[in-house]
């Protein structure tokens, strides 16, 4: 009668139909209906995980005291740079300042690059960032999207610090201020101030140590500058020159001047950061 009872109970516990069928799934349903999603479908990104997430990684840029010096430090190198040029070489065109001004930053983007993309590992809190956002691709999109939003911003500050430092010098100088932009000019800055950031960037995936790739970002320029001395390494420090781009800026360039801002991109950017990547995507979280 006991027995009965209890199987009584537990045929009244599981769920029915509207007709009173039983509606219970065999165990490992579950797991049988997992095993039959897609894979892509486990992994796709939410509608809006970017738009949620570049925000976040800007804000890294000013949350640290080496962000915030750096960024001090541009502004005030962009104020003497941009100075500078409207006052000993007389030159107050609203495009030469700004192009000008706009030097210090596109010189310390890579820094913050790459401070951006190795102070996960530095400061410990890669495990916390992947444990919020178990999409590591997502994280490193992310990132790669804020760098390519700071190079934007270094010619967008540098030119409104121009629209302030141009009509100051005028008066300094007694000399007029030309209001003309050369846009095309100032777009190839932009491009180039870009690509070198994203260098930072690829760079710091794979070298994944800051002050390591910070002194390859900042030194190698010279380095180049002193080895090309001699001819022949010259002719090959000319095709893995991440700065041959600004040599696109010439109204008709060869194919030459081409293909060396395409393999400068390929050797700085698209090689490092690829394996930087994969580096990231597949190494253990520490």
């Amino acid at each position: 009668m006991t027995t009965r009872t209890a199987d009584t109970r537990t045929a009244d516990a599981r769920p029915r139909g509207a007709a009173g069928t039983d509606t219970s799934e065999p165990a490992g349903t579950d797991a049988a209906r997992l095993a039959t999603v897609p894979p892509g479908a486990a992994t796709a990104p939410a509608p809006g995980l970017l738009r949620r997430l570049v925000p976040v990684e800007l804000r890294k840029l000013v949350d640290t005291p080496s962000g915030v010096v750096l960024l001090l430090v541009g502004a005030l190198l962009a104020g003497a740079f941009g100075g500078g040029q409207a006052l000993f070489r007389e030159d107050l065109g609203i495009g030469g300042v700004a192009r000008m001004a706009g030097v210090p930053g596109a010189m310390l983007a890579p820094v913050l690059a790459v401070l951006l993309v190795t102070a996960e590992r530095s400061q410990r809190t890669a495990l916390t960032t992947f444990a919020l956002m178990p999409r590591r691709s997502a994280v490193l999109m992310a990132k790669g999207l804020a760098v390519v939003t700071l190079g934007i911003a270094v010619t967008v500050l540098a030119l409104l610090a121009a629209l302030l430092i141009a009509p100051v010098g005028s008066l300094i100088v007694d000399q007029p201020v030309v209001w003309s932009i050369d846009w095309a000019s100032l777009g190839w800055f932009t491009l180039a101030t870009v690509v070198a950031t994203l260098s930072g960037y690829a760079i710091g995936l794979l070298v994944g140590n800051g002050p390591a790739a910070i002194v390859i970002v900042l030194v190698w320029p010279f380095l180049a500058t002193t080895m090309s001395i001699v001819p022949e390494i010259a002719r090959v420090l000319e095709w893995i020159d991440v700065g041959a781009v600004l040599a696109l800026e010439d109204g008709d360039p060869s194919a030459t001047v081409v293909a060396q801002a395409i393999t400068g991109v390929a050797a700085w950017v698209l090689l490092p950061g690829v394996l930087g990547w994969l580096r990231t995507v597949r190494s253990e979280v520490r």
